[in-house]
């Protein structure tokens, strides 16, 4: 497990032995989780993102364009 970013809206943490790409929107509590071809293509483009300066608006702007993966809730054990 590699936390790949954490900050106070987004935490991203890859599981690279299982192909998976684990994203947390800390601003409504959702949770997606990505494998395969699709986790690969966001490495891609949250790598290509952060790349460069953002602000706050256009960082959430991003998070947003994966809305329809974050499907769970988080809930604690």
């Amino acid at each position: 497990m590699n936390v790949l970013f954490n900050n106070p809206l987004l935490y991203v943490i890859d599981y690279p032995g299982h192909d998976a790409l684990e994203i947390l929107d800390k601003r409504n509590g959702r949770v997606g989780l990505l494998r395969g071809a699709t986790a690969e293509r966001m490495r891609g483009e949250f790598g290509e993102f952060l790349a460069h300066d953002h602000d706050q608006e256009e960082f959430e702007a991003f998070i947003d364009s994966y809305d329809a993966i974050l499907d769970y809730p988080v809930s604690r054990h």
